[in-house]
């Protein structure tokens, strides 16, 4: 098989009108399928049995987090149900608290949104249920040393699994794709969740902040303000529902939101291997406004790629021999 990194699988050709966008629900996926069709070709897919040996898709619930962590405090932030990253205060809940809130969450008064908080600092007994992770995830390049401190210190940071609970109505506060150029990974273990989301090459009518360009500024989807943002009305959305059990591969630099039809809980994992890495360089360094620093980080970056290019041939050639072993032992 031959892989062809920085390959793209546009959406849209020449000319062509935005358009809903097919995404496959795929099972039995091999790892080379998966690299060759979606992960080299920056397409989306669904994979509707990586996650099949999890206990967490018979442990957790609710009433789980409840019963297991009632006693846990932390604040979440104020903006329950508005569509803001960010909001100027936090209020501190209970577990147990919370979770009487997403139990009764509705469309019309939304729970707050516990996300984007890492698995294992926050809830440490739950690792065991969530191995084996889906090897789509490997080769991962964000918690790797990288002798420019600053730089690891950006993507170690994205290299934790973090874990999201939510009631109905609840949704992601705004339109986004993922930071640093890294494909996300969303995890459904319990409830049901619709996605929405455009491709890259619908960028300008989604309207990228100029602090930072991974956001929308676009805050309402249902009722945008057409008059400040008329490109807008040229976006076509394409929408389906996340079953539980199932594994959403998002590529780097597709725009996604979400919004929870029931009580949910998910999970989600960043990657950044050679298949995304010079939309990482390239995002890295519109972030740069000094030239010669930006001309510095592209060159280290690049030269960080090719070594680890070649440690993942490697590591791609062990994991075919396994496969063969396993194979073998099975004729």
């Amino acid at each position: 098989m031959k892989y062809h990194p920085g390959r793209k699988n546009p959406s849209l050709a020449s000319g062509e009108s935005p358009h809903q966008i097919q995404i496959d629900r795929r099972d039995h996926l091999s790892y080379e399928q998966f690299a060759e069709e979606y992960l080299y070709a920056n397409k989306p897919v669904i994979v509707t049995d990586a996650m099949h040996q999890w206990k967490a898709l018979t442990r957790w619930s609710p009433e789980f987090f409840q019963k297991q962590f009632g006693a846990m405090t932390f604040a979440l932030p104020d903006a329950k149900g508005k569509s803001e990253y960010k909001s100027g205060g936090t209020t501190e809940y209970a577990m147990s608290r919370f979770i009487d809130l997403v139990l009764n969450s509705t469309d019309e008064n939304p729970a707050p949104y516990l996300r984007n908080v890492p698995l294992y600092d926050k809830f440490p007994s739950l690792r065991d249920d969530i191995e084996p992770l889906p090897e789509y995830l490997e080769p991962n390049w964000l918690p790797d040393h990288y002798f420019v401190k600053s730089v690891g210190d950006v993507l170690n940071r994205g290299a934790a699994i973090e874990i999201y609970i939510g009631g109905t109505g609840g949704a992601f506060p705004v339109l986004h794709y993922d930071g640093a150029a890294a494909h996300a990974f969303l995890m459904q273990i319990y409830g049901r969740k619709r996605f929405i989301l455009y491709p890259p090459e619908q960028t300008e009518f989604l309207y990228p902040s100029p602090e930072r360009p991974n956001l929308s500024l676009i805050k309402n989807l249902n009722e945008p303000d057409l008059e400040k943002f008329p490109l807008f009305e040229k976006a076509v959305a394409t929408t389906f529902v996340l079953e539980p059990g199932e594994l959403f591969f998002i590529p780097s630099g597709w725009w996604h939101t979400t919004k929870m039809l029931t009580p949910c809980i998910s999970i989600s994992a960043n990657v950044v291997n050679q298949s995304n890495w010079q939309a990482l360089i390239d995002y890295t360094a519109k972030r740069v406004h000094n030239p010669l620093k930006a001309l510095a980080g592209r060159v280290y970056l690049t030269a960080a790629g090719a070594r680890r290019s070649w440690r993942d041939r490697n590591w791609r050639r062990r994991v075919r021999a396994i496969d063969r072993t396993n194979l073998g032992s099975r004729t």
